[in-house]
């Protein structure tokens, strides 16, 4: 009796497809090697989640309000936050370092908004002057305006004010303490 003879493998040949091409079928039966599902690790302690939120919170409202009482720019309140915080989580250990971490996170997501907030103004007022229509222009070369003139009576635009006081003050009711009676004159001729 004939042996029967075994059909050997070439090395790699087993993960290969079929033609080299993708989609096809593969010659065996595993195509790729499948990733292990791996286990979450065991959640933080409550400590640690309160100390981020305590310190991300904390360091929002406090920025807020030196925002809003005016003491120091937005821009400014949220770099000192970003930055502090980073640089105390540098420096300290255990909570305060997730407290700090928190307080970084809120400067720069602060510092974020603020600029796009800037941006989005800066964005609506370009709209905004664009759709204004454009303003006329004045002419180019002006003359300076002419001085009042006066009148042919006599007289300008300064014996005009005295009259016009004098008006006033016979149209007064006599809080002055003088008698309603008598009137009070005035040489406009000689103030001229």
């Amino acid at each position: 009796m004939k042996k029967k003879g075994h059909h050997k493998h070439k090395k790699g040949r087993r993960n290969k497809q079929r033609n080299n091409v993708g989609g096809g079928a593969s010659i065996s039966g595993a195509s790729r090697p499948r990733a292990s599902r791996g286990r979450r690790a065991a959640p933080p302690p409550w400590q640690t989640l309160g100390a981020a939120v305590a310190g991300a919170v904390g360091g929002a409202v406090a920025s807020g309000m030196l925002v809003n009482q005016k003491v120091a720019e937005p821009e400014t309140v949220s770099m000192l936050m970003a930055v502090g915080g980073g640089v105390a989580a540098y420096l300290t250990d255990g909570n305060a370092r997730v407290a700090a971490t928190g307080v970084a996170c809120a400067g720069a997501g602060q510092y974020a908004l603020v600029k796009l907030g800037k941006a989005a103004l800066r964005k609506a007022e370009r709209e905004q002057h664009a759709a204004l229509p454009p303003a006329p222009q004045a002419p180019a070369a002006t003359t300076p305006p002419e001085p009042p003139r006066q009148r042919a009576s006599g007289g300008g635009v300064v014996l005009e004010l005295f009259r016009d006081a004098a008006a006033e003050l016979e149209d007064d009711d006599g809080l002055d303490g003088a008698d309603e009676d008598t009137p009070v004159e005035i040489e406009l001729d000689e103030a001229a």
